[in-house]
C-alpha cells in the first residue's frame, strides 16, 4: 500500500474496513485493490482510481474524473478506472460516497459475471441431453446458439420438419432470450408458432 500517500492510505483502509479485508495484487502497472475477490479500485503513480461499473461510471465521467491509461508494450489502453481528483479528496463525504459506489457496483458486476451461464445446458429450457444434440449439429457454444437463432437451430436439430414440435422451437427461443418458454414475449411466441405451422404444412 506504500504506493498511496499515507493520508490517503489511512482513509482508504478506514473506509473499506466496513466491507471486509482489503487485499491487493500487482496489475496494470500498479496494484488492484479488492475485497473478497471484488476489484473496485487500482493505484498507480501515487494516484487512486475507482472502477467504473454501472451508474458509477456515468457519475465519474460527469465529475471529470480522468480514465486510467495503461501502456501495454507501448500501446495506450484506456481502462474503466477513474482518478479521484484533488477536489474529491478534500471532500470526505463525496469521497466516501464514490468509494461506496465503486465497491457496490463492482460487486454487482462481479456477481452478475458469476451467474452467467457458461454452457448451453445451463440456459433456460435446455439440459445436458439437448446440449449434446446441439453439439452433434455443430452448435457448441452459447454465442453460436444466439447467433444462429431459434429457427435455424431448430432446423439443424431435426432431420425432417415433421419430426419436431413447437415446444422444442419455443424452448430454443426462450434459451436465447433468457426465459422459460411459457413466458416468452407474446409477439415473439406468435411469430414462432406461425412459422412452425407454415413449416409443418410444407413438410407434408
Amino acid at each position: 500500500m506504500s504506493i498511496l500517500p499515507e493520508q490517503r492510505k489511512a482513509h482508504l483502509l478506514s473506509r473499506v474496513a466496513e466491507y471486509g479485508k482489503l487485499s491487493k495484487k500487482s496489475q496494470f502497472g500498479g496494484y488492484s485493490l479488492m475485497v473478497d475477490e471484488v476489484i473496485f479500485a487500482i493505484t498507480a503513480d501515487n494516484e487512486f482510481y475507482l472502477k467504473g461499473s454501472g451508474f458509477a461510471e456515468t457519475l465519474y465521467k460527469a465529475n471529470n474524473m480522468d480514465a486510467y491509461v495503461y501502456l501495454k508494450k507501448g500501446i495506450p489502453i484506456t481502462l474503466r478506472y477513474y482518478r479521484i481528483t484533488q477536489a474529491i479528496w478534500r471532500n470526505s463525504a463525496k469521497l466516501n460516497q464514490y468509494i461506496d459506489f465503486a465497491y457496490h457496483y463492482s460487486t454487482q458486476e462481479f456477481l452478475g459475471q458469476q451467474k452467467q451461464p457458461r454452457r448451453i445446458k445451463d440456459l433456460p429450457n435446455l439440459g445436458i441431453a439437448l446440449e449434446k444434440k446441439l453439439n452433434q449439429v455443430g452448435i457448441n457454444r452459447i454465442e453460436e446458439l444466439r447467433t444462429i437463432g431459434a429457427k435455424a437451430c431448430y432446423l439443424k436439430l431435426i432431420a425432417q420438419p415433421k419430426q419436431g414440435n413447437s415446444d422444442l422451437l419455443l424452448a430454443l427461443a426462450g434459451a436465447i432470450v433468457g426465459c422459460h418458454r411459457s413466458v416468452l414475449p407474446s409477439q415473439l411466441k406468435m411469430e414462432l408458432l406461425n412459422w412452425y405451422k407454415e413449416l409443418s404444412v410444407k413438410s407434408y
